[in-house]
């Protein structure tokens, strides 16, 4: 699985295992609902021919494994009408300032960018008023070339 935003540039890709040892397995469609779930349909077969289809719904904690957001946290989660983004990336040492910029980008579910700003805390208060219910993806860039994603839910 691949995400990318609407330039067509990569945020973030996955390898999802199927859970069979057929030989043949393929992804046909796959849907972003507005609760931020994924429906994920394919095909899985022995042999060349002899097809199951397969239906296969990824709620939030199968999602929050996909994208990785160890070095991203928000809160509160779901939020109301501001979130607060802190950024956990530490220095590999002691002499290294870790970031001095980041990029913070929302995304709604569909890939379209909804805010970017440039931030140099590592805690900033974005606003979510705007947003309608539903799931949105953060994504962080440093100058560092560090990156990290997370999922904002508004209430």
């Amino acid at each position: 699985m691949m995400y990318i935003d609407n330039d067509g540039k990569e945020q973030w890709r996955k390898h999802v295992k199927g859970e069979s040892r057929k030989k043949e397995e393929r992804l046909s469609d796959l849907k972003m609902n507005k609760d931020g779930s994924i429906v994920l349909a394919g095909t899985s077969a022995e042999e060349l021919g002899k097809e199951n289809w397969k239906i296969v719904k990824l709620g939030d904690q199968q999602i929050d494994q996909l994208i990785e957001k160890q070095n991203i946290k928000i809160y509160p989660n779901p939020v109301s009408d501001y979130a607060y983004v802190e950024i956990g990336f530490d220095s590999s040492t002691s002499s290294e300032q870790g970031f001095k910029e980041a990029d913070i980008t929302l995304y709604d579910m569909g890939g379209r960018q909804l805010q970017s700003l440039k931030t140099k805390n590592k805690i900033t208060k974005i606003n979510t008023q705007s947003l309608i219910q539903g799931a949105y993806l953060i994504v962080i860039k440093t100058d560092t070339e560090k990156t990290a994603n997370a999922k904002l839910i508004k209430k």
